[in-house]
């Protein structure tokens, strides 16, 4: 079970990186763009905000499910996973802790599939902070041009 906890670690500590650094590039482009500096933010301007960072969000689980799929697809003893449509199946709906229980690992190997479930919450809750933070901010500004 030590190779699998390790192999989880692994993904989890690239699954933030990828978070990390979308979330970085996606705030840079939104202050960049939309940063407050006396510009008007309409609707169009909101909607546009919004629609970036939920896109970019999504954009970014879903390459992180497909690093979990990857791993799932390299490692032999995973028999009912051999096509990548069932890897990316097996991995969103463990992902977003939806667990059908159609597909299942092997019993060494289910350790991954809770530290992948882990994982999902944990990123889904950064997204809905970013998410937040950015709603949080447009507010601020709208509230600036009221005045």
């Amino acid at each position: 079970m030590f190779v699998q906890v390790i192999i989880s670690l692994g993904i989890i500590a690239l699954t933030i990186v990828i978070h990390g650094l979308g979330t970085f590039y996606l705030l840079n482009l939104i202050i960049r763009r939309h940063g407050g500096n006396g510009e008007f933010l309409g609707f169009n301007k909101t909607m546009q905000v919004l629609s970036y960072t939920a896109i970019t969000l999504m954009l970014l689980h879903y390459l992180e499910i497909g690093l979990w799929a990857l791993a799932y697809l390299f490692i032999p003893e995973l028999d009912k996973i051999s096509t990548w449509e069932e890897a990316i199946y097996f991995s969103t709906v463990t992902y977003t802790t939806l667990g059908y229980g159609d597909i299942t690992l092997p019993p060494i190997w289910r350790v991954m599939s809770g530290f992948e479930a882990m994982n999902g919450i944990l990123l889904f809750g950064w997204s809905t902070a970013m998410f937040y933070a950015v709603v949080e901010r447009m507010l601020v500004i709208v509230n600036k041009q009221k005045k």
